[in-house]
């Protein structure tokens, strides 16, 4: 078994830049270049799309998978990881709760 992991957010955003574009330009819906990767405590590493889009549950899901993979591709400790979409405040977040093992975020 391995053991507890840490994961790079400066690794896991340049990654995202890339898989984020694919997976918009992929999508059957438009949607606009607003994003913002970031991190949100307590575990959620995500894209907010401003504003937030008329997506169904399955489309936010599909999109959260692209992005994961796309990132997963490059940064091997995330592939483990939970996708998911929430809808906050107008904003749609589409991202992953990093793998249960891993310890730390860091820079």
């Amino acid at each position: 078994m391995a053991g507890p992991t840490s994961i790079s957010v400066k690794q896991i955003s340049t990654a995202a830049k890339t898989s984020v574009a694919k997976a918009i330009q992929q999508s059957k819906r438009p949607i606009p270049p607003a994003t913002i990767f970031g991190y949100f405590p307590p575990h959620w590493l995500g894209v907010i799309v401003r504003p937030q889009l008329e997506l169904t549950l399955a489309e936010a899901q599909q999109l959260a998978g692209d992005v994961h993979s796309g990132i997963a591709a490059e940064v091997p400790s995330v592939k483990g990881a939970k996708t998911g979409a929430m809808i906050a405040d107008g904003n749609l977040t589409i991202g992953f709760a990093p793998p249960t093992d891993t310890t730390a975020l860091v820079e």
